[in-house]
């Protein structure tokens, strides 16, 4: 394994403590107002203080605006019925590549740290992947092409939004590249359709007739024009230190203004466990 050194770490040398740990009947407005008070996308969801699940803005987008959750706002919510289940959790006396393992089997990007008692002591996510590969010899001498994803799809900046999470959920992508007349322009991903849906679902609650339809907002209203990007002759370090210096789920390779492949925190998970499961 290119990583056994660093993959065989423990744990707890690794995750971070500093999470957004809250009881799972709050309601999915305090979970959100959470996650922006600690400039996160997830927070861990407990029942009497043990660990039972993880909210994400990846699951908001997929969940909110069905049948159920149309009428209400965040408020009348319950994070709860947002959450992931079942949870897959390590404990601190576990490997990194126990958690990268389990993350790339299960599509995660982070997974919590428990303790005997199941109680959350940390979390390991993309920005604990990152910053150990950043500082990482061997990633250094890797290149983004032996691990980038090659993007499946691309939108236009007169592409609906709704369209993009279709896309989104179809591919399994946390990012879209967006074109324009054959030029990479920007991405939309998770974080700013979750930006999107939150502010919709606020502003509709009194005056649905004074903002726009879901159905007719386009990429161009939500766009994330300056990515994080790289090219395709840097190394795996250089890629988890842009993802951390720009604080952003994804780095764009590009070559020549288009855009050949993605690297997320799913793909540094790869790296650390030197396990490949096919994505579509």
């Amino acid at each position: 394994m290119v990583f056994e050194d660093l993959a065989l770490r423990s744990v707890s040398r690794i995750h971070t403590q500093d999470f957004p740990y809250i009881d799972k009947d709050y309601s999915l407005a305090e979970a959100l107002h959470l996650m922006d008070k600690k400039k996160t996308d997830r927070v861990v969801l407990s029942e009497s203080g043990v660990a039972r699940g993880i909210l994400t803005l990846r699951d908001v987008i997929f969940k909110l605006g069905t049948i159920r959750t149309k009428q209400a706002a965040p408020s009348a919510l319950h994070a709860s019925s947002f959450m992931s289940e079942p949870l897959r959790v390590v404990k601190e006396s576990d490997t990194l590549l126990k958690a990268a393992t389990i993350m790339v089997e299960g599509g995660f990007t982070s997974v919590p740290v428990v303790g005997d008692e199941g109680v959350a002591r940390g979390i390991i996510s993309r920005w604990e992947l990152a910053k150990v590969l950043r500082e990482s010899p061997e990633a250094a001498d890797l290149s983004v092409r032996e691990f980038m994803r090659t993007p499946p799809v691309s939108v236009s900046l007169q592409t609906r939004i709704l369209h993009v999470r279709q896309l989104i959920q179809q591919y399994d992508l946390s990012v879209i590249p967006v074109m324009d007349e054959g030029v990479l322009v920007g991405v939309i991903g998770v974080d700013e359709i979750a930006r999107v849906f939150i502010k919709y679902y606020e502003l509709a609650r009194g005056e649905p007739k004074r903002i726009t339809p879901l159905k007719y907002i386009v990429v161009a209203d939500a766009i994330k024009l300056r990515p994080p990007k790289v090219d395709p002759e840097s190394s795996l370090a250089e890629a988890a230190d842009s993802m951390i210096k720009n604080r952003y789920r994804a780095v764009i390779i590009e070559d020549r203004g288009k855009p050949v492949g993605i690297i997320t925190g799913y793909e540094l998970a790869i790296a650390l466990s030197q396990k490949r499961v096919r994505r579509l």
